[in-house]
């Protein structure tokens, strides 16, 4: 089975507030659902994976950030788009609020939330996709054999300016999570073999 692993803040909703504790807080990009569809229309299982260390850190509880999540699959399905399933890390190591005061292997660049969506899906690693801004989704991806496109939205432009000093590197860069939507289904379409680098 296909997967298109996504990060959330800063690829498909805007990274500016920070540790989003209230629903009405979390602003989707104007482009996110449109690409959900795609994903969706290619038949990929669309599968969110972040970081939530607000939880270590005091500044959310695990129920506000469902909350959030509730939200967000709601915007999404009321423009016809579907999320399948949202995987989080709660861990921080110099967090204050136990047990997620530790170092764990669901924090990503980690792979402990691919191997949790392992047990959903049976995973085509190669022909499937991680889609993120940051360094850590990048790791995350290369690690789990994954294609991996870095997006210049969020910390995405930081990232990019700064890809020489990364121990992975993207296979493709691009504007936003539509551009990454566009480029998926450009190569499923034509069932172009990505070499990974």
């Amino acid at each position: 089975m296909n997967v298109v692993f996504l990060d959330r803040d800063g690829t498909i909703n805007d990274d500016k507030t920070g540790y989003i504790s209230n629903p009405e807080d979390l602003h989707l990009f104007p482009f996110t659902a449109e690409a959900i569809k795609i994903f969706n229309e290619l038949a990929l299982k669309t599968v969110v994976v972040t970081n939530q260390s607000g939880i270590a850190r005091g500044l959310l509880t695990i129920e506000q950030l469902e909350d959030v999540h509730n939200y967000m699959l709601k915007l999404l399905l009321e423009q016809g788009a579907i999320i399948d399933k949202i995987l989080y890390s709660p861990y921080y190591k110099n967090g204050i609020i136990e047990p997620f005061n530790k170092e764990h292997i669901s924090r990503k660049p980690n792979p402990g939330m691919f191997f949790d969506a392992m047990k959903f899906y049976l995973i085509k690693a190669k022909s499937s996709f991680m889609i993120g801004d940051k360094p850590a989704d990048i790791s995350f991806g290369k690690q789990n054999g994954l294609i991996t496109i870095l997006v210049k939205t969020g910390l995405g432009l930081q990232t990019w300016e700064n890809t020489e000093n990364l121990q992975f590197k993207p296979d493709f860069v691009v504007d936003n999570v539509l551009s990454a939507a566009n480029l998926i289904k450009f190569i499923k379409k034509n069932k172009k073999n990505v070499k990974h680098f």
